[in-house]
């Protein structure tokens, strides 16, 4: 039990922590000398996500949600929505760090809710063979689209346009709920290359929207939103 704790652990919170550093390492010291988010509210928002995770993947996992299609879509509102209640603060509503907090969250609810999953296939299994290198792929995943939607959730805060990013955040946490309900269902629903090939894709699709979000929009979402504050920097990153 100890050690497939242990294992739940590397697997469900290392992938976000190595996320965490490559989406803002150009945003924050020492590439900058100004952060553009602060770091003791940065890690409090990732602390609260690996709570609300926590509490997500109960229902998820022990309450059978994963066996079934049509809950998996509502468990994506529900993340979405989570999101949207801890950020539509008036302390983040309008400000472009924003932003950054919402990847925060994003990443802590992936934190929890890898963790979770990864705990239960793993106390289910007596040696680490195939499968759980797969499981890995989920867990990685799993933090990419969590990561990247809690940054469109953190947009639509900072823009004061709440729901509609919340919903541009909840369509793409659809499709990978519904890819990783066929995947824990691989074995009754075609076997092992339904398994695999769910894998991939939701690795690819989580992998192309994180990238999408964070390398190539993030830039713009920054300029856009600090000058609907009056503000100006020339330190924004370039566009990946």
């Amino acid at each position: 039990m100890d050690l497939a704790f242990g294992i739940a652990m590397v697997m469900g919170i290392g992938p976000a922590l190595i996320l965490m550093y490559l989406g803002v390492r150009n945003y924050t010291y020492p590439r900058v000398e100004q952060p553009f988010f602060s770091d003791p509210t940065f890690f409090m928002l990732l602390v609260v996500g690996m709570i609300a995770g926590s509490v997500l993947v109960f229902a998820m996992v022990v309450l059978g949600f994963a066996t079934n299609v049509v809950y998996m879509v509502i468990m994506a509102a529900i993340e979405a929505m989570a999101m949207v209640v801890v950020m539509n603060l008036k302390r983040f509503r309008g400000k472009s760090d924003s932003v950054f907090y919402g990847y925060a969250l994003g990443l802590g609810i992936s934190c929890g809710m890898s963790t979770g999953i990864c705990f239960s296939v793993a106390s289910t299994v007596e040696t680490i063979d195939l499968s759980v290198l797969i499981l890995i792929v989920i867990s990685i995943s799993n933090s990419l689209i969590l990561g990247a939607c809690g940054t469109t959730v953190g947009e639509g805060i900072a823009r004061h346009r709440v729901m509609e990013f919340a919903l541009q955040a909840m369509i793409p946490l659809i499709i990978f709920n519904i890819l990783l309900t066929v995947f824990l269902q691989g074995g009754e629903l075609g076997g092992m290359v339904v398994y695999y090939i769910c894998a991939v894709v939701a690795l690819l699709f989580s992998g192309y929207r994180y990238y999408r979000t964070m390398f190539q929009r993030l830039p713009q979402i920054v300029r856009e939103v600090l000058r609907m504050e009056g503000k100006k920097r020339d330190d924004i990153p370039k566009r990946g």
